[in-house]
């Protein structure tokens, strides 16, 4: 039986199917990331709302645990 020899990698360049059409402009120019700091300021704003809220639970919670 013959030794079989394995052939070092090389890499092919992408073939483009032959069914889609040439490209003759180039690709569009990508758009800006949208702005998300009215969402950032949004969720600062929700869980300073949620801390003051829960604090006066935490030290009631707090004052029971202690006063048994």
């Amino acid at each position: 039986m013959p030794e079989l020899k394995t052939r070092p990698y090389e890499h092919q360049k992408p073939r483009r199917p032959s069914r889609l059409a040439r490209r003759t402009q180039p690709p569009p120019e990508r758009a800006d990331p949208p702005d998300l700091t009215l969402f950032l300021y949004a969720g600062i704003g929700l869980a300073l709302i949620v801390m003051l809220l829960a604090i006066p639970y935490l030290i009631q919670y707090l004052v029971t645990l202690i006063s048994g």
